[in-house]
């Protein structure tokens, strides 16, 4: 009987394709998080687009690369599916076509993002948690 435990007699995140992906796609790439926020999960439901666009927030220079709030940061988002490897194929197909950075959405899961090391990975979460939460709150009071 198949456990899918490692040696250590853990059980691996089932998002560990996703992960290895990120790390087959950005050889640069020393750190990936995952994490399952409100404002992630929301917005990943409510936008309907293909991307999360991010304007106008000073900490979009939180991200590596940003210079600018008049920048636009596109984060994209893809529909989830308990077929990791079928997941981890289209993001694959994705990121051939269309810049991939910083991270991305799974629609109603949550945010999956990188950086060189834990430090820059860690920023990057952050970073795009804060600005999740500003998007949504701009969103709630612009629809009053």
């Amino acid at each position: 009987i198949a456990t899918n435990r490692a040696p250590s007699g853990r059980r691996p995140s089932a998002e560990t394709g996703l992960h290895t992906l990120i790390y087959r796609l950005f050889p640069e790439a020393g750190a990936v998080l995952h994490t399952h926020t409100v404002n992630a999960t929301v917005l990943s439901r409510v936008e309907k687009g293909a991307a999360l666009r991010l304007e106008g927030y000073e900490m979009q220079k939180s991200l590596a690369g940003q210079r600018t709030h008049l920048a636009s940061v596109a984060i994209p988002l893809f529909d989830n599916d308990q077929d990791i490897d079928a997941l981890a194929g289209r993001i694959e197909a994705y990121a051939r076509n269309a810049p991939l950075r910083y991270g991305f959405l799974l629609r109603g899961h949550g945010l999956t993002c990188w950086g060189e090391d834990v430090n820059e990975a860690r920023r990057h979460l952050e970073g795009l948690e804060f600005l999740f939460e500003c998007e949504r709150q701009r969103r709630l009071l612009e629809a009053q």
